[in-house]
């Protein structure tokens, strides 16, 4: 059921407008909700029709453009955020950085706008699909052929993105929204509030032994807090993203942040041909560079790390190419060359030490990514005291993080 805001009519069915004076339907429910701005207009302009998600900072309307009546996102932060100054920053930054972005597969910022006293918001296109995560939820585990298309389109927004000095910074499968189309899935990368410029100027806005990003995703030089993140810090969230999706495991599982990060700084993951049947071997190659700890180790670029996936599934072509492939033409390709599934391995429980001998490689294409490597080697010390463990149990992220900066500059 909606209601016309204006004359109070109530209508079924999908209408969108109301017959007797054009006005925009709003959700019956909606209607009668105590919040103020539902009916109301941002900017004079912009329709606030459907309350869609809460969260933390701020919450997400439907919205209708007034001036063309196209259907919109809003996202206006709370009022008690809107009164931090940092809050405000990193949304203004958000649009900032989503404007000078031109790739499909980034969701498209409107504008950012401010209305006195306390009202902030973002005006975006309105998306219909649901997270990866929800996905994940509901799928456990991908089939590799959706896989393949879904990582090639966020290579291709992620590398547009790195190639313009700018670092995401808080990948997760809640930020990659996938929508339906007739061509099959396509991917939008959201919420670009966390990002790094390589070069950045100006005032910064994390203090220091603080980070962003979520823990389960987060590169190791990113959960030391350092200042030297690049473009590999993302190249090692979309690994630890894309074992989830092959395996339906996390990478670093574990029952608080502080053991999460424990686990991302000291242990390396099951391979995923041990966590899940039916993949190929060529894989755990992947994702073990993927994964690796040390920057200079891992794929210079998001793309490679797509390109180096396909091989491994023996498809033919680029990510650019793999991006806009119907799944079905993909598991065409993969069922004519795949190469044969790993054979069953032995069950394993125990984790893989950091120091264990590396897999044997080549030089990297970029030696400059090579020299900057950051030590995780923390041992062997005596283990620590239970009133450090206790102090990372309540500190979290933050305490993490500068713990681990002092036991990087000891190393």
């Amino acid at each position: 059921m909606k209601l016309c805001p204006t004359c109070k009519t109530e209508l079924d069915g999908d209408a969108s407008f109301c017959p007797h004076d054009a006005d925009i339907l709003i959700a019956k429910q909606d209607a009668a909700d105590p919040d103020p701005r539902l009916g109301t207009a941002l900017g004079g302009r912009y329709l606030l029709v459907r309350r869609i998600a809460d969260g933390a900072n701020g919450r997400v309307y439907e919205a209708r453009d007034t001036t063309d009546r196209s259907r919109l996102a809003v996202k206006v932060l709370h009022k008690e955020v809107a009164r931090d100054a940092t809050s405000c920053e990193r949304l203004k930054r958000e649009a900032e950085t989503a404007l000078t972005l031109d790739d499909p597969h980034v969701l498209r910022v409107i504008g950012y706008f401010e209305e006195p006293p306390n009202a902030h918001y973002l005006v975006m296109e309105f998306l219909e699909g649901e997270e990866l995560s929800a996905l994940l939820a509901r799928e456990k585990r991908l089939p590799l052929a959706r896989t393949l298309r879904l990582l090639s389109q966020v290579s291709a927004a992620l590398d547009h993105a790195h190639d313009r000095g700018l670092i995401h910074r808080d990948l997760k499968p809640e930020n990659i929204f996938i929508c339906r189309s007739e061509e099959g899935d396509e991917v939008k990368i959201l919420d670009f509030g966390s990002v790094k410029l390589q070069e950045e100027k100006g005032p910064k806005l994390t203090a220091f032994g603080t980070t962003l990003g979520s823990p389960y995703y987060m590169a190791p030089e990113q959960a030391l807090a350092l200042p030297t993140l690049d473009r590999r810090a993302d190249v090692f969230a979309v690994g630890a993203i894309l074992y989830e999706m092959i395996t339906g495991k996390i990478a670093f599982a574990g029952h608080n942040v502080a053991t999460i990060l424990f686990k991302l700084l000291n242990e390396e993951p099951l391979p995923p041909t041990v966590q899940a049947e039916g993949l190929p071997a060529e894989v755990d190659d992947v994702l073990e560079e993927a994964l690796a700890k040390q920057p200079g180790l891992r794929f210079p670029t998001v793309g490679a790390l797509a390109d180096s996936f396909g091989r491994s599934l023996g498809v033919a072509g680029t990510p650019a190419e793999w991006g806009k492939t119907a799944v079905s033409a993909l598991e065409e390709k993969m069922g004519s060359a795949r190469p044969a599934p790993a054979p069953p391995r032995g069950e394993q429980t125990a984790p893989v030490p950091v120091d264990s001998p590396a897999r044997p490689s080549g030089p990297r294409a970029d030696p400059v990514l090579m020299d900057d490597r950051i030590s995780l080697d923390f041992g062997p010390r005596p283990g620590p005291s239970p009133l450090v463990i206790a102090a990372l149990a309540v500190g979290g992220v933050a305490v993490l993080g500068a713990l681990g900066v002092m036991l990087w500059l000891l190393t």
